[in-house]
C-alpha cells in the first residue's frame, strides 16, 4: 500500500468536494517494485506475489497486467490481472480459472474498490477484451457494481488461540482421534523435496481425481513449478506422510506473513487406515502457530465428505465473491453454452486421456 497514509491524500480530495477519485492503472514492469509495493499491504496474499503471478502467466499463456494503482496521483494499490484469447475472446481475469489459485483481484481500500473496477473496465474495453472475471478474498465484501456475482466457499480456521487451544476446544473428537492413531501406527511427517517425488505425487493425485472422472486441476509442470519455488526457499511447504517407508500422503501449502493456505493434497488408498491426512494438517496447524501466522485457509468448499474433514479442525466456512462482466452478447450467449457444457467436456477430456494412457502402457 501503500499505506492508509499513502493513499489519504486521494481519499481526503473525495470527500471534501464529494466526488470520486481519478483512477488511473499503471502497468508496473518492475519486479522488484511489485513487491516493495505489495510488502506495505496488510491483505496481500502470497498469490499476489510476483513469482506466483509469473507461475500463473507461464501456465496459462496469459499475457500477465501488473496494474498499480492510482488516485489522483498518488500510490493507492496493486491491481494483478491476465488477458488471454479463448476462441473468438479476449478475456481478463484474476486469477484464471484451473491454476490452484483461489483468489486475487485489487488490493485497494474499500472505499476505492468500485472505481478500480470501473477504471478496469474501461481499460479492458479499449483493449478489445470481451469478458471480466475476478475472485475476491473473502475480506472484500462489498458487490462491484455491473458484475455479475456468485458466492463461493472456502473453509478458515483462526489460528490466534494458538496450538495447546486449537488441539482442546477445535479439533472435534475424531479428529483427535485420527492424530492419535497416526502416531500411534508410526506416521511420521516430514518436509520434503517434491522433485525427488514428482512422478510419485502426480500419479497419486491423478487418482485423487479419478474419484471426479477429471484430471487433476494442477498438472505435472505445475508441480515441477512448484518444487523449484520451495526448492530455492519460497514462501511455499511441501510435506509428506510416510508410514513403514512408504510414501502415503503429502500436501502443497503456500504462505504469507498471515496465512497459509491448503492448495493441494494427495493419498494412497492403501495408507487411509493410519489417517496420516489428519496427523498431516495437525503439523501444518501447530508449524503455523510457531511462526505467528493467523489463519489457515484450507480452500474451497462444496463435496460434504471433504467439508466435514475440514470443519474437523475447527475450520469454520466463509464466503468469497466470484464476479464476472460480459463487454458484449456474444460473450454473454458463450459463457452461458460454456456453463452448460464444461462439465460434460471435462469428463469426455478425462475419458481421453485415461484411454490415451492405456494405449501408451499396452504398447510399452
Amino acid at each position: 500500500m501503500a499505506s492508509n497514509a499513502t493513499h489519504e491524500p486521494a481519499l481526503a480530495t473525495a470527500r471534501s468536494n464529494g466526488t470520486a477519485p481519478h483512477i488511473d492503472l499503471v502497468p508496473c514492469a518492475n519486479e522488484a517494485e511489485w513487491d516493495a509495493l505489495l510488502a506495505q499491504r496488510i491483505d496481500a496474499t502470497v498469490f499476489h506475489r510476483m513469482f506466483w503471478l509469473r507461475l500463473i502467466a507461464k501456465r496459462f499463456k496469459a499475457d500477465l497486467k501488473p496494474y498499480v494503482v492510482m488516485a489522483d496521483g498518488a500510490v493507492a494499490g496493486l491491481f494483478p490481472a491476465f488477458v488471454y484469447r479463448r476462441g473468438w475472446f479476449r478475456v481478463a481475469v484474476s486469477p484464471p480459472p484451473q491454476t490452484g489459485t483461489p483468489y486475487l483481484g485489487p488490493l485497494v481500500a474499500p472505499e476505492l474498490q468500485a472505481a478500480v473496477l470501473e477504471a478496469f473496465t474501461r481499460q479492458m474495453k479499449t483493449a478489445r477484451v470481451s469478458y471480466i472475471e475476478i475472485r475476491f478474498p473473502p475480506h472484500v465484501t462489498e458487490v462491484p457494481r455491473g458484475f455479475q456475482v456468485e458466492s463461493r466457499g472456502t473453509h478458515m480456521l483462526d489460528l490466534r488461540p494458538g496450538e495447546d487451544q486449537l488441539w482442546n476446544a477445535a479439533l472435534n473428537s475424531g479428529c483427535r482421534r485420527a492424530v492419535r492413531k497416526a502416531t500411534a501406527a508410526g506416521v511420521t511427517i516430514s518436509e520434503g523435496d517434491l522433485s525427488a517425488h514428482l512422478d510419485q505425487y502426480f500419479a497419486m493425485a491423478v487418482d485423487v481425481f479419478a474419484k471426479s472422472k477429471r484430471p487433476p486441476v494442477l498438472g505435472r509442470d505445475d508441480y515441477a513449478a512448484l518444487a523449484e519455488v520451495a526448492g530455492k526457499g519460497g514462501p511455499v511447504k511441501v510435506l509428506f506422510a510416510w508410514h513403514e517407508g512408504r510414501l502415503v500422503a503429502g500436501g502443497i501449502f503456500p504462505f504469507d506473513e498471515q496465512a497459509i493456505y491448503y492448495l493441494d493434497g494427495v493419498s494412497d488408498p492403501g495408507g487411509l487406515q493410519v489417517r496420516p491426512n489428519n496427523l498431516l494438517h495437525w503439523e501444518v496447524i501447530r508449524w503455523a502457530c510457531a511462526h505467528g501466522l493467523v489463519r489457515y485457509d484450507m480452500i474451497g468448499a462444496g463435496i460434504e465428505s471433504i467439508n466435514r474433514f475440514k470443519r474437523g479442525f475447527g475450520a469454520v466456512q466463509v464466503s468469497y465473491t466470484y464476479a464476472y462482466r460480459s463487454l458484449d452478447f456474444l460473450t454473454t450467449a458463450a459463457r452461458t453454452t460454456y456453463a452448460l457444457l464444461a462439465p460434460a467436456g471435462r469428463a469426455v477430456q478425462y475419458a481421453a486421456q485415461r484411454l490415451s494412457k492405456r494405449d501408451t502402457e499396452s504398447v510399452q
